[in-house]
């Protein structure tokens, strides 16, 4: 039965007892220290501060774990630092929103760089040489209404930044943050020079890109460094006439489920068509559908893929591992609605990338985590459960003996799990360096 006590409930302020609504999120301060990731912030150059008062990481990691915790952009950091539990065990102090503000408009190109490479480190760390990955590029607009902000793709003002994303890590390595009215192939081959760079040595890469990565110089790069790839192509001349000199006997049915298409492959040369000679054939994996008929509209669709996979590949496992991009969609749509990059809050680009790029080192915190911490079934929550089941909890804290206790309630259906993590990030070889 479901009481009705709203009439008898009487609600008052007290000092006698310190408490916390956040009891988990001192797991991912701990977790920030041991991964290095606080010393790193630190020793971000180029941004001004006063003597004795907060650090690079005082700004970041607070906009950080407001995000994480559920806040909606810089004014919800006042909820952290007014729990005086989590100012015990975390913040003794918390910058209030303006200065938060003032600290992002700080940033300039080198300083956003720098911070850039943190969420990069975290996510690079935790790869093992051998492993084959998949680095997945694509774009996402993010709405702003301040008068910097451009028109995007999608109609509306904002920012159109360019991601790089680990599929079997579910992790971001990188991004670049661009203007609402870049163009969508703009940036694509330094970010992925970048990532290629920074990624160690023996792990296999894979690439995977809708058809702004359909670009000469992006390909003569992964054939450079033996990337392989999987690409949208253009329909454009070139690839046209190739596609339609298929012999209608090559097509073959495919049935998966609901969805059914053809499916044929060719060799197409690109740099032939291009002028980049070095460019050798690759197989084109060419997918052929029928819509209804428009006045202006083609009823056969075709959606050919470029690829230098191996011939041990069929054709179907590439359409198949191509169409695994969705789930960097899935990635991007967690770091927009779950970690409230929906919305830009500054006025300014280089102070719009900053909290861009604060973002994406809450996402992969969060990432590491439950990596490291957690158990199994929990790999696949989302940021939203993981709040509801462990960060966002109530907890007293106590002093005694010069120590710190935190007690959380006996009913605590997540009591062993919290244990767990608890000396999961307390571990001194937790995500050491790579080299």
């Amino acid at each position: 039965m479901i009481l009705q006590n709203g009439h008898r409930l009487k609600v008052e302020k007290s000092r006698q007892i310190v408490t916390t609504s956040f009891a988990g999120l001192p797991l991912l301060t701990e977790l920030a220290h041991q991964a290095g990731v606080v010393d790193e912030l630190n020793a971000i150059p180029y941004l001004w501060r006063r003597t004795g008062t907060y650090t690079t990481a005082d700004y970041a990691l607070g906009l950080a774990l407001t995000l994480t915790a559920g806040g909606d952009g810089l004014d919800d950091t006042r909820i952290l630092a007014g729990d005086e539990g989590l100012g015990q065990l975390v913040f003794p102090g918390m910058p209030k929103p303006n200065s938060i503000g003032e600290f992002l408009r700080r940033f300039g190109h080198r300083s956003v760089f720098r911070l850039g490479e943190v969420p990069t480190r975290l996510a690079v760390r935790s790869l093992k040489p051998g492993q084959p990955i998949t680095l997945d590029l694509d774009s996402s607009a993010i709405e702003s209404d301040k008068a910097e902000a451009e028109r995007t793709y999608l109609g509306f003002d904002g920012y159109n930044p360019m991601l790089a994303w680990i599929d079997e890590l579910d992790m971001f390595v990188g991004g670049v943050f661009r203007e609402g009215g870049a163009s969508p192939q703009s940036h694509l081959p330094s970010l992925l020079r970048y990532c290629h760079r920074r990624i160690p040595k023996g792990v296999h890469v894979r690439l995977r890109s809708d058809s702004a990565g359909y670009r000469m110089d992006l390909l003569g790069y992964c054939v450079r460094h033996s990337i392989e790839f999987a690409i949208c192509a253009d329909m454009d001349t070139g690839v046209r006439a190739v596609v339609e000199k298929i012999p209608e006997k090559d097509w073959r049915l495919v049935v998966k489920g609901n969805d059914t298409f053809l499916l044929a492959e060719t060799i197409y040369a690109p740099g032939h068509h291009h002028k980049h000679e070095d460019l050798p054939a690759f197989r084109l994996i060419v997918v052929r559908r029928t819509g209804q008929l428009g006045l202006f509209r083609d009823p056969i669709e075709f959606y050919p893929i470029i690829t230098n996979l191996p011939d041990s590949w069929t054709a179907q496992q590439i359409v198949d591992y191509y169409n695994g991009r969705g789930r960097m969609e899935k990635a991007i749509g967690e770091l927009k609605n779950g970690f409230a990059l929906h919305w830009l809050p500054c006025g300014t680009l280089m102070a719009n990338a900053a909290y861009f790029q604060i973002a994406l080192l809450a996402y992969n915190l969060a990432r590491v985590f439950r990596r490291v911490a957690l158990p199994e079934g929990w790999q696949g929550f989302t940021i939203k459960k993981l709040r509801f089941r462990l960060l966002c909890h109530a907890g007293i804290i106590v002093r005694h003996a010069r120590r710190l206790i935190l007690r959380l309630s006996h009913a605590f259906p997540s009591f062993e799990v919290f244990e767990q993590a608890r000396w999961a990030v307390l571990s001194p070889q937790l995500c050491a360096p790579t080299t």
